[in-house]
């Protein structure tokens, strides 16, 4: 018999496990301790008991919120999953294939999972649930790793096709081992970080070992990000077959690597030279009211057609504080641009291995990353934004000879910035979930897309 008690603990499990997949396919940032957050319209808070290198955080009684932060009534599945898919539709464009009639949505694979008591819409394999349930100590972990590596992984890796790394690590790794050893650590069986550095030994014994086996480990080992499945956010994604039958078709997306050991410290954010009538220079902040720098971007931030896309339409003293806060680190550099002797635009530019977007995609530690917003309204819609684009990335790339790319974010629903990035020689790499967005990751490498 099923009592009240089981059917609470499930629906907490539900509830958890499409948090914990929203917070990795959006790449929101977790730590320890009470959490705020808003999915489309639903405001929702818990306490983050565990953090989890491998994404496997448990959580407290996840709330509902107010408009003043307070706790309503514990958050059910359902209403997650329709926040979820509420806003999943929403960031992706009117055409995809998430907003087809016939594509279904998360509600329908929740409606089909109740009876069948499923709790993820990408469950493991059972025989891996059975490991991570069944371990009890970490000498058991241990031996289940060497078992599973020498058994099932190894084999796997030498009789997966050649150049499928994003495949083989979807299928093998990050819903595989790191799975497992990610529910183990929630139990409490083990500390995640010390099964985590075992399996990096092992894989590096068997690049070592199996040339045939090194193109794809040494890919694991290396690699800043791996490649996971989504099944809430990304504009690929269907829940029915062409059937109508309740199947979800999950689309890939990349998550940090926990096997990966860092970096080498990039250096600071270099100044390029344009040229072709274009000048650059660092904002600067003067006296106590910031001075005509900081006037200058609060008025072009507060434009319509900039505060539409950047939503910072902030006073003068967050933008004084904003400006001086990037000038004093090491992440971005603000940048005034003027054209023909005119300031006409604002640019941030950035190492990626300091930025959010580092989560999103396997990152050289010397990538270089700009925002751009072309402040005055007669320079919109002109071929002003390409052609600084361009002159941005090549001016970058000619500045630091260690740089192989420069990259963007723009909202995929920011047409006129994706085409002007386009037009300027990026090439659309994928589509990245952000905490406030669905972005266009666009790249502009030495050799640029079509030359």
């Amino acid at each position: 018999m099923t009592t009240g008690v089981d059917l609470a603990g499930r629906s907490h499990q539900r509830t958890s496990v499409l948090l914990r997949r929203w917070l990795a396919e959006t790449h929101t940032p977790v730590a320890e301790g009470r959490m705020r957050l808003t999915i489309g319209s639903l405001r929702l808070g818990a306490d983050v008991v565990y953090d989890s290198p491998t994404g496997a955080h448990s959580f407290g009684p996840i709330h509902v919120l107010d408009a003043t932060g307070a706790p309503v009534e514990v958050a059910e599945p359902a209403l997650l999953a329709a926040a979820c898919s509420a806003d999943a539709r929403a960031r992706a464009l009117h055409d995809a294939p998430i907003n087809a009639a016939d594509s279904g949505t998360l509600l329908d694979w929740l409606l089909d999972a109740l009876p069948r008591r499923a709790v993820d819409p990408l469950a493991l394999p059972a025989d891996l649930v059975a490991v991570a349930r069944s371990v009890s100590d970490g000498a058991e972990a241990r031996r289940w790793l060497s078992t599973h590596v020498e058994g099932r992984l190894l084999p796997a890796i030498r009789g997966w096709e050649p150049d499928d790394a994003a495949g083989a690590t979807a299928a093998l790794l990050t819903r595989g081992a790191l799975a497992v050893i990610g529910l183990l650590g929630r139990r409490g069986v083990v500390h995640e970080t010390d099964l985590i550095a075992d399996l990096a030994d092992r894989l590096r014994a068997i690049a070592d070992a199996y040339p045939d086996a090194e193109w794809l480990v040494r890919h694991w080992l290396t690699s800043p990000t791996l490649t996971d499945l989504a099944v809430l956010n990304g504009s690929g994604l269907r829940y029915r077959a062409a059937s109508g039958e309740i199947r979800v078709r999950a689309v890939p997306f990349e998550v940090r690597n926990p096997l990966w050991s860092g970096a080498p410290d990039a250096p600071g954010v270099p100044i390029p030279e344009l040229g072709e009538g274009w000048s650059l220079r660092p904002v600067q902040v003067l006296g106590a009211d910031g001075g005509p720098d900081v006037a200058l971007v609060h008025r072009w931030m507060n434009n319509g057609h900039v505060a539409v896309n950047w939503n910072q339409a902030w006073p003068v003293p967050r933008w004084q504080d904003e400006l001086a806060g990037q000038l004093a680190g090491r992440h971005s550099l603000p940048c005034i641009v003027g054209l023909g002797g005119r300031d006409v635009g604002y640019l941030e530019l950035y190492r990626v291995q300091r930025d959010k977007l580092a989560r999103c995609y396997s990152h050289d530690p010397h990538d270089l990353g700009v925002h751009v917003a072309i402040g005055e309204p007669d320079a919109v819609g002109r071929g002003v934004g390409s052609s600084l684009l361009r002159a941005v990335a090549e001016g970058l790339l000619a500045v630091d000879p260690d740089c192989g790319r420069v990259v963007a974010e723009p909202d995929v629903h920011n047409g006129a910035s994706v085409g002007a990035f386009g037009k300027a020689g990026f090439g659309r790499a994928a589509e990245v979930g952000l905490p406030n967005k669905n972005s266009a990751l666009m790249v502009f490498g030495r050799s640029a897309p079509g030359e």
